[in-house]
């Protein structure tokens, strides 16, 4: 006669004595190797392979070996409720982990947790979700019996399945189990949402229900004029093989259908280490190509220049916002840019935001930009001799313009052209800016004057506020300027070409003035930008090294732009020059 959950007889009903073993879930035994052992019997009872638990578990191979023979327990309780919930425990695993962290707090402690078991009940619609993702036949609650033998309770996944939800509490032949313990949405079993949401404040992550593959959105922040960007996130085990990342992915249907979605993904491998986990993206659409199978299991590779530090998260937070922000206007904003084609017969004008309706902050940002570098290319011949450049912007999200949008590159480069050697180009970015910046966007502002100096340009930093009001200019020093803006204007753009004298005097005192006092000056490139990384509080052996790894991989399997407007040359340029530099002092 088999005993009943509510009104549905079992199809199976077992006991695994694992407390008649020896030396097995005593009190005289440490309670790290009784968790240990309790992990094995219950994977083992669940058939799973050592490779299959690390696999749901999200870590290595050798740290199951470490979890059951007792070397090392879980780090912490995440990742001791993940284990939990993964065999199924109803909380009993945690409970022994508690355990280990009295017993540290307390040498004299006398462990009595072999012997406990929850009073509550098993409800059915807990059991129903420890066994629906489970490939296994059964669910297994460790319990105890009246005289405190610890077993493992076996239900069989069939008919708990067939109970469905909500009927009631589970009780069998006088045994209470204990109840699992319940799994919000704020579970995160690879400490990948504390990581990056510590490291990156703005980041928003969430876990969509139902998930329909995703594990996580993420809601990447905009800034003072970029819209924010939104991402699909799938979160696997990896391990570094050869210099490469391998990122097992145990549902190959489930990351098939996650990767061929047409909305903006990544793949994020996990790699489990002694003191916090690593963690490598790859794009969606660049994953989708590398999906293989490898001895019955799916896996994708991916550069490990690709880890997630500050100089991978700021490409990818301004690529992604400015990439979805242009491709979400494109068509408007191919006809705004024929329709204000007309303004380019004109030396000088000032064009508001009104001028083009509907087009969104960062649209207006790429007009104003294409604009002031078609203004400048046309007036550069008629200059009487080389002239010095004031550029405007401070703040990473200005400056990644330099790196990002698609005109950008070809400007410097013809600018270079046009002039047949050097120039010098300015900048204001005070003390407070640089304070009130993130990391990665100051490793952004780096990047794009790194991506200047790749081109011949001398950068030149001045730290003086006075400065901050001063529009984007080009100057023939006491003969005529060229005035071409659009950061931080009123409108999408001012441009103008003059030989007034009290404009042309003010642009050539600024100039001469950063000039004679820039706090970036050395006779090199590499001094100057070493420099420039010293006053952004940037570390430069590090920043040398990473751009290097990153050229070497190239920034479009990172993350692959959809908008025409964007290209990944900036980015990958700059990368490799300042790779190519000395890390030494």
């Amino acid at each position: 006669m088999y005993p009943s959950i509510g009104y549905i007889e079992l199809d199976t009903w077992r006991w695994l004595e694992v407390g008649q073993r020896p030396n097995v879930l005593r009190p005289d035994q440490s309670t790290r190797h009784r968790l240990g052992y309790l992990i094995r019997e219950l994977r083992e009872a669940r058939g799973l392979s050592m490779r299959d638990f690390a696999a749901k578990t999200f870590v290595s191979h050798s740290k199951v070996q470490r979890w059951e023979n007792g070397a090392r327990p879980p780090r912490d309780r995440s990742e001791a409720e993940l284990i939990d919930k993964v065999l199924g425990a109803g909380g009993f695993l945690i409970e022994l982990w508690q355990e280990i962290g009295r017993e540290i707090s307390d040498p004299n402690h006398v462990s009595d947790s072999a012997f406990h078991v929850s009073d509550a009940s098993l409800a059915l619609p807990t059991a129903v979700s420890q066994a629906a993702p489970s490939g296994g036949a059964g669910i297994f609650i460790p319990a105890r019996l009246d005289d405190g033998t610890v077993v493992l309770v076996a239900l069989d996944r069939r008919a708990v399945l067939r109970a469905g939800m909500g009927i009631g509490a589970a009780t069998a032949a006088g045994l209470t189990m204990p109840a699992a313990v319940a799994i919000n949405a704020s579970e995160d079993p690879f400490g990948f949402a504390r990581s990056v949401t510590k490291n990156w404040s703005g980041l928003r992550l969430s876990r969509p229900n139902p998930d329909y593959g995703v594990d996580w959105q993420a809601l990447l922040p905009g800034g003072r004029s970029m819209l924010g960007s939104q991402l699909s996130l799938q979160v696997h085990p990896a391990r570094i093989d050869e210099g490469r990342v391998v990122v097992s992915v145990p549902d190959q249907r489930r990351v098939e259908e996650f990767l061929t979605r047409p909305n903006r993904s990544l793949l994020v491998g996990a790699i489990d280490t002694e003191d916090a986990s690593q963690f490598y993206v790859l794009d969606g659409r660049k994953a989708r190509g590398r999906l293989m199978k490898n001895g019955g299991v799916y896996e994708v590779t991916a550069p490990s220049a690709y880890k997630l530090d500050d100089l991978t998260y700021g490409i990818l937070w301004a690529v992604a916002n400015y990439d979805d922000a242009l491709q979400a206007d494109d068509q408007d904003l191919a006809e705004t840019r024929s329709d204000l084609k007309a303004y380019e017969r004109l030396s000088a004008s000032a064009v508001s935001r009104e001028a083009a309706p509907g087009l969104n902050a960062v649209a207006h940002m790429w007009l104003g930009s294409d604009f002031c570098a078609r203004h400048i290319l046309r007036a550069l011949p008629e200059l009487p001799e080389v002239p010095s450049f004031w550029t405007r912007e401070q703040r990473g999200e200005e400056a990644s313009a330099w790196l990002i949008f698609d005109h950008k590159y070809p400007y410097l480069r013809e600018t270079t052209r046009a002039l047949g050697g050097t120039s010098t180009r300015a900048f204001c970015i005070p003390e407070g800016v640089v304070r009130s910046s993130p990391r990665h966007e100051r490793i952004l502002l780096f990047l794009s004057m790194a991506l200047m100096e790749a081109m011949g340009i001398h950068t030149q930093l001045t730290t003086d506020p006075s400065y901050e009001a001063v529009e984007g200019f080009v100057v023939a020093p006491d003969k005529e300027a060229v005035i071409a803006n659009w950061v931080r204007g009123e409108g999408m753009w001012h441009v103008d070409v003059t030989a007034r004298s009290s404009i042309v005097r003010d642009c050539t005192n600024s100039a001469k003035d950063v000039n004679a006092h820039s706090v970036t000056a050395a006779p090199t490139a590499a001094g100057r930008l070493r420099a420039l990384a010293h006053y952004l509080d940037l570390p430069w052996a590090w920043l040398v090294q990473r751009c290097a790894h990153l050229a070497r991989a190239g920034s479009s399997g990172l993350i692959q732009s959809r908008s025409r407007l964007v290209s990944a040359a900036g980015i990958d340029t700059a990368c490799k020059y300042v790779g190519s530099l000395p890390a030494d002092h």
